[in-house]
């Protein structure tokens, strides 16, 4: 049987391609949906953009809170080989002369020969028995239980972790078959040994003239002169001694001077600063592409993809007017980034002068931390109507952080909303284009049977044509 499609357009020459054509001029909504969707897609990726560069720009801002930006000091060493010095924000500018005269070591108690150790590995048995306690100079006990299955390993093993729990600076280890004690505390430190029955003496651990006798080298403290001050201290890692600074010691001077200066970092302060203009003027460029206009007098004028947009707009005038704005704080030398050498031009771009920027921090420092961010104590009434103290951040890096947060809160900022609304609205209409494309299809489906079905009247009626016109010849010929 021939099917329908095969019919259509044999006698009223409407085929397939009719029924697209028609289709086709009915699928300009289908065009309308789909430019929609395209415009909403290049909005929420433009406004994802817009959340990461806002963003790192947040992270710029926050960064010029933090003290060690503004109190970085920068540390210069003549001699390296003996001492390395680190400094703090509480270190002051200055000259420091420093002369290594003695490391500090470790007391260390090392067994002799351990007669029970002869051609046994050190995770062999020893086949001994008692207690053993080990006392360091703070009177910590090590006290330890030894079986008859024990071996050397265990035993050490025993002594490291009942070290730990009791908090001692005692540590164990095993060189040569031998017990090495050490104290991780330096200085000069003793090391006593006890124990039951002969366990000490078994050991090697005890102290005597014979060739198993333990030997007990004592520690030393670390000696040095700062600027011709002496200084004794228990550890190679000072950092009572200037304040601000960890002086390192590494090796004895031996009349090889240290020459410490210890200076402001305006570098760092510098970087940061130039680092957050960068970013500033790299998000205010961003948003003037997503806002232009274009020439809308030109064929085929193109436009940014939130042209238009009052929050974006909103966000650039507010970006914008952040960094022009000068503080109502006259308690504060510094009310304005045009004091720190920060110009804004009419168009929202940002300059440094780097060298103006150094002047002033070379000038108060402190000054250009507090322009930045500060606490204040504010007085505040809570709900029962007590007066109450409060910290509140100000500078223009808070406000700044603050009004960004607006924008790029995970939960509850504008672009996340702005986000979330695209999101329904592309899924709407999804869900139009498809009902949209099942009424075409439907459509399609019922040309196809109109127009096969006129078809087969065509057929039908050429049918009955050619009848009646031989019924018609037959009527002649008889009537001849």
């Amino acid at each position: 049987m021939t099917s329908n499609v095969s019919i259509m357009g044999s006698y009223s020459g409407i085929t397939m391609d009719t029924v697209d054509q028609l289709i086709q001029a009915e699928s300009g909504k289908l065009k309308q949906y789909t430019s929609q969707q395209t415009k909403l897609t290049n909005e929420k990726t433009a406004w994802k953009d817009i959340n990461t560069r806002l963003d790192t720009l947040y992270k710029k801002f926050d960064a010029l809170k933090k003290v060690e930006v503004f109190d970085s000091k920068t540390v210069s060493n003549s001699n390296e080989k003996a001492v390395t010095v680190s400094a703090g924000t509480q270190a002051l500018e200055g000259t420091y002369n420093v002369l290594v005269n003695n490391l500090a070591t470790s007391s260390q108690l090392t067994s002799g020969t351990i007669t029970a150790m002869n051609k046994k590995a050190a995770t062999d048995p020893l086949n001994l028995v008692g207690s053993l306690k080990l006392t360091d100079a703070d009177t910590n006990h090590v006290e330890v239980e030894v079986k008859s299955g024990d071996s050397l390993k265990d035993i050490v093993t025993k002594i490291n972790d009942k070290s730990k729990e009791v908090k001692s600076g005692l540590h164990a280890s095993i060189v040569d078959n031998r017990i090495v004690l050490m104290d991780s505390n330096m200085g000069e430190r003793s090391i006593t040994v006890e124990s039951s029955g002969t366990l000490a003496t078994d050991l090697a651990l005890v102290q005597n003239e014979t060739s198993t006798s333990a030997t007990f080298t004592s520690g030393n403290a670390a000696e040095l002169t700062i600027n011709g001050i002496n200084i004794t201290r228990n550890s190679n890692t000072i950092t009572d001694a200037v304040e601000g600074l960890t002086f390192n010691l590494a090796a004895v001077s031996n009349n090889q001077v240290s020459t410490i200066k210890v200076a402001e970092d305006f570098e760092k302060t510098t970087a940061a600063v130039q680092e957050f203009i960068d970013q500033y003027n790299s998000t205010m460029s961003f948003i003037d592409k997503q806002l232009d206009v274009g020439n809308p007098a030109a064929e085929g004028n193109t436009t940014g993809s939130l042209t238009g947009d009052s929050s974006l707009m909103r966000l650039q005038s507010q970006l914008r007017s952040l960094m022009t704005t000068q503080s109502n704080d006259t308690s504060q030398s510094i009310r304005a980034l045009s004091d720190l050498g920060i110009e804004v031009d009419r168009y929202g771009s940002a300059t440094l002068d780097s060298e103006k920027l150094k002047k002033v921090l070379a000038e108060d420092s402190n000054a250009v931390q507090n322009f930045f961010f500060r606490e204040e104590t504010v007085l505040t009434t809570n709900a029962e109507g007590v007066e109450i103290s409060e910290k509140k951040e100000v500078g223009m890096a808070s406000q700044m952080t603050s009004f960004i947060n607006e924008y790029i809160r995970e939960k509850t900022g504008i672009i996340t909303t702005k986000s979330k609304t695209n999101d329904d609205l592309i899924k709407d209409l999804d869900k139009q284009i498809t009902k949209f494309n099942e009424r075409l299809e439907a459509k399609r489906e019922r040309y196809i049977k109109q127009f096969t079905a006129l078809d087969v009247a065509m057929m039908e009626a050429e049918s009955q044509m050619s009848y009646l016109m031989s019924q018609i010849g037959s009527t002649n010929q008889q009537n001849q």
